[in-house]
């Protein structure tokens, strides 16, 4: 990919969860007493569905390589 195709592509997957979850909000389905914690939590397990069996294959020399790059670029 592109480096603008990149961009594209997180930003496009970025919003389709916030979104998502700004609806909820919306609908009154997330409870008011929830801060930033609590919705710390549901976006990391919005996102771990997204991306759920994308990299399922954790033997893969695809998610080895990409577990060496997180790493070695310091990525989180």
């Amino acid at each position: 990919m592109t480096p603008k195709e990149q961009i594209e592509f997180v930003t496009e997957l970025a919003e389709t969860v916030a979104e998502s979850i700004v609806k909820q909000i919306g609908d009154g389905k997330i409870p008011e007493e929830w801060d930033g914690h609590e919705l710390r939590c549901l976006l990391r397990d919005r996102f771990a569905l997204v991306v759920f069996g994308q990299m399922e294959n954790k033997r893969s020399k695809r998610y080895k390589d990409y577990q060496n790059t997180v790493m070695v670029e310091n990525l989180l």
